[in-house]
């Protein structure tokens, strides 16, 4: 073993006695739980498979297996599997009908960085399962001493972790410079190669006995592909002909920009979705100095007699253990920027669905060039 393995035993037992043993070498630096083995792709799955026999067993075949589903619930129709690799470790013979004592028999195997189903190309998916979440991602490594058919077999069998490798285009050469030498980035006036700028959208709600309708147009840093651990930077243009409810609006606090994950999947011909919000966007007025630089220069610009605009800046904190992406069969692990009805003391929002559903996509790795950089705390 080295520093960045570490060691995974599995055992059979007899009269107190451990008959068989599963010994794996997973990755030290990876995995939610480290009593789970963890594989990064391109990895091979190693280990060894022992066996101590005090007497003699009627094994005639000892078989260890990698297996990957698609679990979408208990039924067995529910389970797909989309790549299986088996090695038979050892089978009997004419002159070696049973085993006794000790043997040993190493294997490796290993984890395919795509699959091909029905013709078409899909990346191995990361390892996903969550408890209230039927749409699940496993891995299993399995070893079964099988037996003749009066006599029962064995298995011994463990869940691994497998994590794919994936990473964004590098960002505009601006946003680059900015990150190595560790300044504001600047926004999409300056710098229109480096955002998308969605389409303006229009919220409205109730205030002070009012009706009012504010306008919004959000901004995010290009590729939408972000890597965990870093952030996703936005910028926020708001317009409102009401002095007072912009001011209200237009506050960091009032705005609810936040990750979605959306774990889609077809069960019993039926897609379904279950969403889970997670990080929520910090904010901070554009004409601030720890960010991503004013977008106009001033935080608030006269645009007619009759409308002001407002401009924020802010960033979404990616969690470092986030999922990656992933497509696979008729299962789909997306993520999405959501926009939703502002939350304002005094305001009461007239929508009831996300203002703007801006689908990005997760990597593990950071993307070539200098290292991302954030300007706020979450």
């Amino acid at each position: 073993m080295t520093s960045t393995t570490r060691e995974h035993m599995y055992r059979l037992y007899s009269k107190g006695e451990a008959w068989a043993t599963l010994l794996i070498a997973g990755d030290a630096t990876r995995g939610s739980n480290p009593e789970v083995p963890a594989f990064v792709e391109g990895a091979p799955v190693s280990g060894e498979v022992s066996l101590n026999l005090a007497s003699s067993d009627a094994i005639h075949t000892v078989v260890v297996s990698l297996r990957a589903q698609i679990i979408t619930g208990s039924l067995p129709s529910e389970k797909f599997t989309f790549y299986e690799d088996t090695r038979t470790l050892w089978s009997s013979s004419p002159t070696t009908k049973k085993l006794k004592g000790r043997h040993t028999w190493p294997f490796s195997l290993s984890i395919p960085s795509t699959v091909s189903l029905a013709g078409e190309e899909f990346r191995s998916p990361q390892s996903f399962f969550e408890r209230h979440t039927r749409g699940q991602i496993d891995y299993e490594l399995c070893v079964r001493f099988m037996r003749p058919k009066l006599r029962s077999d064995h298995r011994l069998s463990t869940v691994i972790e497998y994590f794919p490798v994936s990473k964004p285009s590098p960002p505009s050469g601006l946003r680059q410079l900015a990150y190595a030498q560790n300044t504001t980035l600047l926004g999409p006036d300056s710098d229109p190669e480096g955002w998308k700028i969605l389409p303006t959208v229009t919220m409205r709600g109730r205030f002070d006995s009012q009706t009012v309708g504010v306008s919004c147009m959000l901004s995010l840093a290009t590729p939408l592909c972000y890597t965990r651990g870093t952030s996703i930077p936005c910028a926020l243009q708001i317009e409102c002909s009401n002095p007072a409810a912009l001011n209200l609006l237009a506050a960091p606090d009032s705005i609810v920009l936040r990750l979605r994950r959306n774990v889609r999947f077809l069960s019993r011909e039926v897609w379904n979705d279950e969403f889970q919000l997670s990080e929520m966007a910090t904010w901070w007025w554009a004409g601030g100095s720890a960010g991503l630089g004013s977008l106009e220069e001033s935080t608030e610009t006269l645009i007619s007699d009759a409308h002001v605009r407002r401009t924020l800046k802010g960033e979404i904190h990616l969690r470092a253990g986030l999922v990656t992406s992933s497509t696979i069969a008729h299962y789909r692990l997306e993520y999405a920027v959501v926009l939703l009805p502002f939350d304002a003391p005094g305001y009461e929002s007239l929508d009831s669905e996300p203002l703007i559903v801006e689908p990005v996509e997760i990597a593990s790795d950071l993307a070539d060039g200098p290292c991302p950089l954030t300007y706020s705390t979450p």
